[in-house]
């Protein structure tokens, strides 16, 4: 025994540390124990509100909805319009089947289109907007992913505003693309699609090429734009190995074709196996997570003057545009 451990046995022998440290241990294992009972009730009392009570949102909460809904229903014109298809996803998705609409704590929407659609909406758009006089109301952006790599950008998000000059954003709806991969027999490939994924921008970085940048994706992931059995999240997207939404390769039948589901008073399509769909991504999907996700637009929105009186107003006139979508 050296002379090192010697001297550290005679301290804790002499001094009662090994007791101490015991009952330190035992303090806090009981606290430990007692925080999870505690976030267990809290979880039990969170399911029981939100999923056996009929709760009334406050009017900034009521108009900030009928806003978000108007601008689902211009999405879904412009794609009825064009015949393309599209479908809610993720959270907003579970909303519908879990809520009969939003997720009460969640001021977030997310869709999805497959590669094809998703570039000729974009292309279709700058039109539909102007067309419909919302030039001063409707802009479009693509998502900064400076985390990866500075400049880069990444899924579309379609942002309502009172007024694009001087006013501020008051709802927003992010749309992203899917893939089709050739073949899948089950392998984790995870680090794989990071590599690719951080490839990806910074190729788009370097050359600003969009259709040279994903045409090397689709190599390194055998991807086609082709319908196949399976269906990837497209690298621009939330997920991944490592992130909060999971990286999925979904059975084509069981999403496509899209059935249309009811979201709070108007219906929009989604996967057409709903159970499908949200087992993979989120397991027990009936059940309140314990660790709820939030977003800062409620909390932002407060604080501006009027904000009831506007956001009503933008919903009448946003509505009128959608009743009368040629």
């Amino acid at each position: 025994m050296g002379i090192k451990q010697k001297i550290g046995n005679k301290i804790l022998n002499s001094s009662g540390s090994i007791q101490h440290y015991k009952y330190e241990i035992n303090k806090l294992s009981k606290k430990v124990e007692r925080l999870e009972k505690e976030n267990k009730s809290t979880n039990r009392l969170l399911n029981t509100l939100f999923l056996d009570y009929e709760l009334t949102p406050s009017p900034l909460l009521k108009n900030f909805r009928d806003l978000s809904l108007e601008l689902l229903r211009f999405m879904d014109n412009i794609c009825i319009k064009y015949e393309f298809e599209w479908w809610i996803r993720g959270g907003t998705f579970l909303g519908a089947i879990r809520h009969d609409g939003f997720i009460p704590w969640d001021d977030d929407m997310d869709s999805g289109m497959m590669r094809d659609y998703y570039d000729k909406f974009i292309d279709v758009l700058p039109e539909e907007i102007e067309r419909n006089n919302l030039q001063d109301n409707i802009t479009f952006k693509f998502r900064q992913r400076n985390a990866f790599v500075q400049g880069a950008t990444s899924f579309l998000q379609l942002i309502y505003y009172d007024d694009l000059k001087n006013g501020t954003d008051l709802t927003a709806l992010d749309i992203f693309p899917f893939d089709y991969m050739k073949y899948y027999n089950g392998e984790d490939f995870g680090q794989l699609y990071e590599d690719v994924r951080l490839q990806y921008y910074h190729d788009l970085v370097d050359t600003g090429d969009y259709e040279a940048s994903i045409a090397k994706v689709y190599e390194s992931l055998n991807l086609t734009r082709e319908k196949t059995n399976f269906i990837l999240n497209g690298v621009e997207g939330s997920a991944g190995p490592n992130r909060i939404n999971k990286l999925q390769v979904f059975n084509t039948d069981d999403i496509q074709p899209f059935k249309r589901v009811k979201f709070c008073k108007y219906e929009f399509p989604g996967p057409k196996d709903k159970d499908y769909y949200l087992k993979n991504y989120y397991g027990d999907y009936w059940k309140v997570p314990s660790v709820l996700t939030f977003h800062p637009r409620m909390g932002r929105l407060r604080k501006y003057q009027d904000i009831v009186e506007i956001l009503e107003n933008e919903t009448i006139k946003f509505k009128e545009i959608n009743d009368n979508f040629e």
